[in-house]
């Protein structure tokens, strides 16, 4: 397990693992899938045989999606479409030479012969019925009353004692092509595939909101879109699954290179391994790095003389927080650059150096990293590493000069970190009006201030307005999202790898 946020780069997320052990699980199960237009039910059903590792032995009834549009659209299953003709063959092969097992149709043979009555569908639906060739010509039987139907009825079949995974793409366009109403499908699918086959179906259905089909399957899940900060926002919800217990109901999701990639807002293990910070170099002459490559990529760097918000929700864990902070630290002292660091809750320099000891060596740390800590006035006790703030004047405590006298030998551009929570508890609440010198003096020295705020801090706004860079992390369902209001950004799921030993963002779009 790992930590909450932090991604093995070897298995991306993909499906909830509610899902996949509902799947497993024995027995038949279905699951109904809705949700509107464009939110991603067709990449799920298809997905979810390939994380199944079913592929050779699923069914996928496609009314509204040919397969040359499916091909364009899911690339990736090219891939196995080769090897599930291979299996197929050989299945084909050895029912040649063997009796198959038989599939109970009782209720399909039912409802088609109500359909042959008139008590059910639609009489002017042009039936066709299976396709053979025989003699060198192709033969169609036009007594296939349901023909799509009988090829899946088929399919399982050829799969018993085996499970298969059907899906239907979409219950709906099934029920319109045959003038039958959706809920006497999934009733005869569910008594006949399910119930007695033991196949697992995974209905499609076009639409969201709760509707008089949901009590029918197994399970039910939905996807929506929606707004968020006046971005779009992904939510898988699961409704129920029958029999598997549910940790987490809502998931936020991307469809980022056509795939569904949910996230997991479970808390997993501590890395068993920390390294020292390998420092990113500085992006241009002007530019240095933020310590994580995918702030880089999203924000083009931290530029010399940059006033940069970082504006971080209380709920949002430690461990998130943390990451971005080690990151941000270590890179700027690893480089032999100076930091002035006031940490969050009144924290002390002893308390810093042990949180960062994994990732700096105690030498750098005391070369390179100064920490302010509240003090009574006129109080000198403290260790080297110490800054005071005495909290009658704010500019007279935080006075960089005395900053850049504390740190002799180190580079510029120097940074200035301080957590707003505990500026305002030391000075008030107007503490920014009163930082005037420290950040010109910032900006004319041409080094980086990123104030640390939150919703919380009344400084924040004042803040935002003022920095050329505003970044929020946010905690939305238990997931963690990182977007920029300057520049304007998509929302981004945001997580940590320790697979290099330390931790480094990673930044997925919501897309």
């Amino acid at each position: 397990m790992l930590r909450p946020g932090v991604t093995d780069e070897r298995i991306p997320p993909g499906i909830p693992e509610e899902l996949v052990q509902f799947f497993r699980s024995p027995g038949g199960h279905s699951l109904i899938v809705k949700g509107s237009a464009g939110t991603g039910k067709t990449t799920f059903a298809l997905q979810l045989a390939e994380e199944l590792g079913v592929g050779d032995r699923s069914y996928y009834m496609s009314i509204r999606v040919g397969d040359v549009s499916l091909y364009r659209q899911f690339p990736w299953l090219l891939e196995k479409r080769g090897k599930a003709a291979k299996v197929a063959a050989e299945r084909a092969h050895g029912e040649a030479a063997n009796q198959a097992a038989r599939l109970d149709r009782t209720e399909l043979l039912k409802l088609e012969g109500r359909v042959e009555m008139g008590q059910e569908g639609d009489e002017t639906y042009q039936k066709v019925g299976e396709g053979e060739v025989a003699n060198d010509s192709l033969i169609f039987d036009l007594g296939s009353d349901l023909p799509e139907i009988d090829l899946a009825y088929d399919e399982v079949e050829r799969n018993l004692p085996g499970p298969t995974l059907l899906l239907v793409d979409s219950i709906d366009g099934l029920s319109e092509r045959y003038g039958i109403v959706p809920s006497k499908l999934i009733t005869t699918l569910q008594k006949d595939l399910v119930e007695k086959g033991h196949a697992n179906l995974l209905y499609v259905l076009e639409g969201s909101g709760e509707t008089k089909l949901d009590y029918l399957g197994d399970g039910v899940i939905s996807f929506r879109s929606e707004e968020h900060a006046g971005r779009r926002l992904r939510v898988m919800t699961i409704e129920k699954l029958r029999g598997t217990e549910i940790r987490q109901h809502r998931y936020i999701y991307t469809l980022k290179d056509g795939r569904v990639r949910a996230f997991t807002n479970r808390v997993g293990a501590p890395p068993t391994r920390e390294k020292p910070w390998e420092p990113v170099p500085d992006l241009s002459p002007t530019t240095v790095s933020w310590g994580h490559e995918a702030l880089d990529e999203l924000t083009g760097g931290l530029r010399a003389g940059a006033i940069v918000a970082l504006e971080i929700d209380p709920d949002v864990p430690s461990e998130f927080v943390d990451g971005l902070k080690i990151g941000i630290i270590s890179n700027f002292a690893m480089l032999d650059r100076g930091v002035a660091y006031v940490p969050a809750q009144k924290s002390s320099s002893e308390l810093v150096r042990d949180w960062l000891r994994p990732f700096l060596p105690a030498d750098v740390f005391d070369a390179r990293v100064r920490v302010f800590e509240s003090s009574p006035l006129g109080s000198l006790e403290g260790s080297k590493n110490a800054l005071h703030m005495e909290g009658s004047n704010v500019d007279a405590d935080l006075k960089w000069s005395n900053v850049e006298y504390r740190l002799p030998g180190c580079k510029h551009p120097f940074l200035s970190f301080p957590a707003f929570d505990t500026l305002e508890s030391v000075y008030g609440e107007s503490v920014l009006e009163q930082m005037t010198a420290h950040l010109s003096a910032v900006r004319r020295g041409r080094d980086v201030f990123i104030g640390h705020a939150s919703p919380m801090t009344k400084s924040t706004q004042k803040l935002a307005n003022l920095a050329h860079m505003h970044l929020k992390v946010q905690n939305v369902n238990g997931s963690i999202l990182l977007f920029g209001q300057k520049p304007y950004t998509e929302l981004f799921s945001l997580s940590f790898s320790y697979a290099k030993g330390v931790p480094k963002a990673a930044l997925t779009p919501i897309v």
